[in-house]
């Protein structure tokens, strides 16, 4: 459920501008820009108070983009733009991000840029 979430969301935020996303890891062409995302579980959380019990999700998402993305003013802004699209819609569907996003640099050494973002999604059962 989590994950169909999470890719539904990316899809409909992102489909217009060419960006696709990808579950652990990706496939098909290169591209400028993409998202891998994975989830770290589905706990569940018991209460001893009588309250309801809920359910927490981990996602980590990674959107990657070629380094030249950063080469000018413009390009980082576009970007940004991108990043500014991804968080408002994973918050849109009811994701929080408790600890924002950060830029990790070329992590996997292949000439993209990655942003991380750690969100978390909270439900009752």
């Amino acid at each position: 459920m989590i994950k169909n979430l999470v890719q539904t969301t990316l899809d409909n935020a992102l489909f217009d501008e060419g960006i696709y996303s990808y579950e652990q890891n990706k496939s098909g062409p290169d591209a400028d820009e993409y998202i891998v995302y994975s989830s770290s579980g589905d706990n569940q959380e018991d209460f001893a108070d009588d309250e309801e019990l809920v359910k927490s999700a981990d996602i980590t998402l990674r959107y990657y983009y070629r380094a030249e993305r950063l080469d000018n003013y413009t390009k980082k802004q576009e970007v940004r733009t991108i990043e500014n699209l991804i968080e408002n819609s994973m918050k849109s569907a009811g994701f929080n991000l408790p600890f924002g996003k950060f830029d990790a640099g070329d992590v996997d050494d292949i000439g993209y840029m990655v942003t991380v973002f750690e969100f978390e999604y909270w439900r009752v059962v």
